[in-house]
């Protein structure tokens, strides 16, 4: 009587290890591969200052929806001949010395200057261009890469410090499946070494005749050999020489890292101030009396709809604001445009929202950047999935 031994396939222990690694290298090569856009990005975003043209960052929602706050913007110098109409133009800002403008530039004004206009902005720009004070025009958008800069400046430190621990977490996930590239460079190197490396160095095999190539090079038998010039390449040593390699690329991409997020903040321009006037001022013929924009008192939410809200507020100030915005931080979602309007119906907006609730306040514009935001708020919670959006009111 015979048995015949029977052999089963791999273990569920193995199956799972294999499993377990392969997901370690995928997840190191997405990582990997997300570390590198975000490198690509902000290269993008410096590196055309090194031939004069000026990276931007984008400070608010004017330019809105083609530009938004934190988009960084390379502008492209240009003779004062070459601008055209409908061109968003970057240049020194007359009503705001020191600081800069980037609007569309809209139409011809007096004496040869450029009327500018934001895109979300209601009315054109109260002051026109000289044509002397335009620096270039805009060439190219990276969407997003200033956020840091934008929420450094605004105070935003819990953005900031996610923004930093996600950027750690992403950094360690890169070298997630570093043991497992190691291994495979060590396998390659014995697989090199079997084909006569190591019998060189004495770790393998001796020649067919029995005799020890290592001993007879030391003690100077038969082929004369050099007994000082001998290096043993062992395993342990190769996953010293890994260790050190990971190490300092580890080192060399957070280094990368941080010089072009350094460099961005210095390229990028300083956040635009505006004061209005705030004297009177009296000569024998006229009399200019400065409007100061103020908030409105009271703010309201009721529901208009299934699927949109009224806002209703006051104004009781004399000077007539240009228009109301309605504002979630720095983005303006709606607008007032009509003389004495009180009210106005907001029903959310976005590709992808399940239910988030924004806290919204009024916006009074007395045009330019004369701007006062409303104490009072309302909370709007909004629900979109591709565009498909309904808002209602939150107590």
């Amino acid at each position: 009587m015979s048995s015949i031994a029977v052999h089963g396939g791999p273990t569920p222990h193995a199956v799972l290890r294999d499993v377990v690694d392969w997901g370690r290298v995928v997840v190191g090569t997405v990582a990997r591969g997300v570390v590198a856009t975000l490198l690509g990005l902000a290269l993008w975003a410096a590196a055309p200052a090194l031939i004069g043209w000026q990276p931007t960052t984008v400070m608010t929602g004017s330019m809105e929806p083609r530009l938004t706050p934190g988009d960084v913007v390379v502008s492209r110098p240009v003779a004062s001949g070459e601008v055209r109409t409908g061109k968003i133009l970057l240049a020194d800002d007359p009503d705001q010395p020191g600081h800069l403008r980037m609007h569309r530039y809209v139409e011809d004004g007096p004496g040869g200057t450029l009327v500018t206009k934001g895109d979300a902005n209601p009315q054109q720009d109260s002051t026109p261009l000289e044509r002397s004070a335009v620096h270039g025009v805009a060439f190219l958008r990276i969407p997003f890469v200033g956020a840091p800069i934008l929420w450094l400046r605004q105070g935003e430190w819990v953005r900031v410090v996610v923004l930093a621990l996600g950027l750690t977490a992403l950094l360690a996930l890169c070298t997630v499946d570093g043991s497992l590239r190691r291994l495979t460079a060590i396998d390659d190197d014995d697989a090199d070494g079997s084909d006569g490396g190591d019998t060189a160095h004495g770790s393998g095999d001796g020649p067919s005749d029995g005799t020890d190539a290592g001993r007879e090079a030391r003690d100077d038998a038969a082929t004369r050999l050099p007994s000082g010039g001998t290096t043993v390449v062992t395993r342990r040593s190769l996953r010293v020489h890994e260790r050190r390699v990971q190490r300092l690329r580890r080192f060399g991409g957070a280094a990368a890292v941080l010089v072009i997020a350094g460099s961005i903040g210095v390229l990028v321009p300083a956040q635009a101030v505006a004061v209005p006037w705030s004297r009177t001022t009296v000569n024998p013929v006229s009399n200019f009396t400065a409007g100061t924009a103020t908030g409105v008192p009271t703010l309201t939410c009721t529901a208009a709809s299934s699927s949109t809200v009224t806002i209703t507020w006051t104004y009781t100030d004399p000077t007539v604001p240009n228009s109301f915005d309605l504002m979630n931080g720095t983005t303006q979602l709606a607008t007032a445009t009509t003389p004495g309007q009180r009210s106005l119906v907001y029903g959310g907006a976005g590709l992808l929202d399940l239910g988030t609730t924004y806290t919204l306040n009024l916006r009074t514009n007395l045009g330019n950047n004369w701007t006062a935001t409303s104490t009072p708020t309302v909370k709007v919670r909004v629900v979109s999935v591709l565009g498909l959006a309904s808002a209602s009111c939150v107590p």
